[in-house]
């Protein structure tokens, strides 16, 4: 577990998550924005290099990034309930909306004012990744992880210019993460033996 100031309890992770999960839209990369004011900035429940590892994992792993990432805050902070707290409490907001979408789809699907909100959302959802991204870049650039900058500018590049498949570039970046771990591990294990 990692530096807290304030008390973690069971029902506070609960409140956190849905009342986050309530109110964003978007998708995973909007609400990840707001894990990490919500948990790192405001909370101090976990700092911030931890909580880009887990965002990491988050997006390297099957499922929705904003279930993932929530459930990995709250196996840090809770341990394994803290996981089922938070992908309940993440899970629970966007089926309530969805059941209640479904109860009233035809009348939204012709709703010109509802087509115009949810353009505006994603305008809003659209400022929240970038947000995002630009705090991760920030953070390799006071790091000065030089590698994983040159990663993210080739693919960038890649997805921009080339359009080349995202799954693909997720793969490559997969394969290129598991070989710089083996170059950090080996330099460290000649670093010991000298």
């Amino acid at each position: 577990m990692n530096f807290k100031s304030g008390e973690v309890t069971s029902m506070n992770l609960f409140r956190e998550c849905f009342s986050l999960s309530m109110f964003s839209f978007g998708g995973g990369s909007t609400i990840i924005s707001l894990l990490q004011q919500k948990f790192v900035e405001e909370l101090k429940w976990i700092d911030e290099s931890s909580m880009l590892e887990m965002i990491t994992i988050a997006q390297s792993t099957p499922g929705a990034t904003s279930v993932n990432t929530a459930v990995l805050i709250g196996y840090d902070l809770l341990g394994l309930k803290g996981a089922l707290i938070s992908a309940a409490a993440t899970s629970l907001p966007p089926l309530i909306v969805i059941t209640i979408i479904t109860l009233f789809f035809d009348k939204i699907r012709s709703s010109r004012a509802a087509a115009d909100a949810l353009k505006a959302v994603r305008a809003c959802a659209a400022a929240l990744v970038a947000s995002v991204s630009l705090s991760l870049l920030t953070n390799l650039l006071r790091k000065r992880n030089y590698f994983l900058i040159a990663v993210l500018i080739c693919v960038t590049f890649s997805l921009i210019l080339l359009k080349i498949n995202t799954l693909a570039l997720m793969l490559s970046g997969l394969v290129c993460g598991v070989i710089y771990s083996i170059i950090l591990v080996n330099i460290q294990k000649k670093g010991h033996k000298s």
